[in-house]
């Protein structure tokens, strides 16, 4: 084991300095000469499957436990700091230089780099397993597309870069995000056929893609992208694999959606030589660091969720708010939770939204009741198209608050936006705000790329 960790973390440092060529500077350095070259990494299975486990490793950083459900949370109308002091978040005056930003931007693409490092190195590699190669690039595509998933809905177009060839990436410029999301989709259809079905690889645990972790993001791409039948499809694999995937009921610290390998976890990012997790332990703590901006008004009597998931909290003004507590483990060793990027819940609010656009009323109200009788609450009946997706819209910030920018890509995409935030107390709101801005250190290193408009 400990000879395993050691080259994990070889491979690791090696991917890692690999992938800051590819945004920050966007500028060609030599590859150190103490690292493994892409030759030596993929020309045995073991050092193959450690760099694959070094993309996942790499995505323990602030980005992808933090600053998705926090700045995302902020620049909707879902979270407010707990001083409730106004900042550039909460108030959509995101200057390009954004600490947060610019780290966001970063972190992606160079997850994209060494995603496509993988793709490209068991490609050319002539002495791998054949079916390992297939998994291994299958879960590159799938990490490339979660990647590019993000990056269009929160920066538009975006580079769309598909090699580690330095030459052609520093300089490449934006791509609309029309074929941005065709990529999304064909890595994913791509990733779906040739990831495994289950767990097995991974001694059980839910820290690896999987074919129903393609087919949970292709569900929900589906769904941005109005293809309304494709989203219930995809939603329909996965709910169908119950042996596998199950709704978690009778909610409490222990029987969590974010435990460990829980049944209703699809896709978890560990955290490596620890036991707690980053989101209850730094940023949702048990001090409230963040507050529901809308949390006292958002839940039905009764709701588990609200008893489960948040506790109150007076701030500074003497008023009492909810705070998100979904993740309990604050430095302590039970639970054992992990960062849930992908659970079944969501697609049962994806097929419920699928389904009234399809007109399939009865269908749509058995996936809402799935989630509210899960919360204790009690059976809709509604029947009207219309007020049945605003009870999905209301679902969904209930289920999914705090979690990945949900709420913030919801109001993008169902156009309700602009309406919702111009209203809200603090906010200085323009249309343009919808994009964040391109970090300067990315313009400044590639003159093809042209800010957002607004910045």
């Amino acid at each position: 084991m400990k000879n395993n960790y050691i080259t994990y973390k070889f491979i690791l440092s090696f991917l890692l300095l690999a992938g800051l060529t590819s945004c920050d500077s966007m500028l060609e350095v030599d590859l150190p000469s103490n690292e493994l070259s892409s030759s030596t990494v993929y020309a045995s299975d073991p050092t193959a499957e450690a760099a694959v486990n070094g993309i996942y490793q790499s995505m323990v950083t602030d980005t992808y436990y933090a600053s998705l459900h926090t700045v995302l949370g902020q620049t909707s109308d879902e979270l407010l700091p707990s001083s409730l002091l106004s900042e550039v978040y909460t108030s959509n005056e995101i200057p390009s230089e954004d600490g947060n930003i610019n780290t966001m931007w970063g972190s992606f693409y160079k997850t994209i780099y060494n995603a496509n490092s993988v793709i490209e190195g068991v490609s050319q590699s002539k002495t791998l397993s054949a079916v390992k190669s297939k998994q291994w690039i299958a879960e590159g595509k799938f990490l490339r597309a979660y990647c590019y998933f993000y990056l269009t809905n929160l920066w538009g177009d975006v580079p769309l870069i598909l090699t580690t060839n330095v030459d052609q990436s520093a300089l490449a410029p934006r791509t609309i995000q029309t074929e941005v999301y065709n990529q999304i989709v064909t890595d994913l259809k791509e990733a779906s056929a040739d990831l495994p079905d289950d767990y097995d690889n991974y001694k059980s645990q839910r820290i690896r893609a999987t074919k129903w972790a393609a087919e949970t993001l292709l569900a929900r791409v589906n769904l941005y992208l109005g293809k309304w039948s494709d989203a219930a499809t995809s939603a329909s694999a996965v709910i169908s694999q119950s042996g596998t995937y199950k709704m978690i009921t009778g909610l409490t610290d222990t029987n969590s959606p974010f435990v460990a390998d829980n049944d209703e976890a699809i896709w978890q990012i560990p955290y490596f030589n620890v036991d707690y997790s980053y989101e209850g332990s730094v940023v949702f703590t048990d001090a409230g660091t963040y507050l529901l901006r809308n949390g006292n008004t958002l839940f039905e009597e009764g709701d588990a969720r609200k008893d489960n998931w948040t506790m109150s909290i007076e701030a500074e003004d003497g008023n009492t708010y909810l705070a998100p507590r979904k993740y309990k483990n604050a430095y302590d060793s039970a639970p054992v939770e992990r960062s849930t990027v992908l659970r079944l819940a969501e697609l049962y609010l994806i097929r419920a939204e699928a389904r009234v656009k399809l007109n399939d009323i009865t269908g749509a109200q058995q996936d809402i009741n799935v989630i509210r009788n899960r919360a204790l609450l009690p059976s809709t009946t509604q029947a009207s198209p219309d007020q049945l997706l605003v009870l999905i819209a209301t679902e969904r910030q209930r289920e999914l608050f705090a979690e990945f920018g949900h709420r913030w890509l919801d109001l993008k995409r169902s156009g309700t936006i602009d309406q919702v935030l111009a209203t809200v107390p603090g906010k200085v709101w323009s249309a343009t705000d919808s994009l964040y801005p391109i970090p300067d250190a990315a313009i400044r290193s590639n003159p093809f790329l042209r800010q957002n408009t607004g910045y």
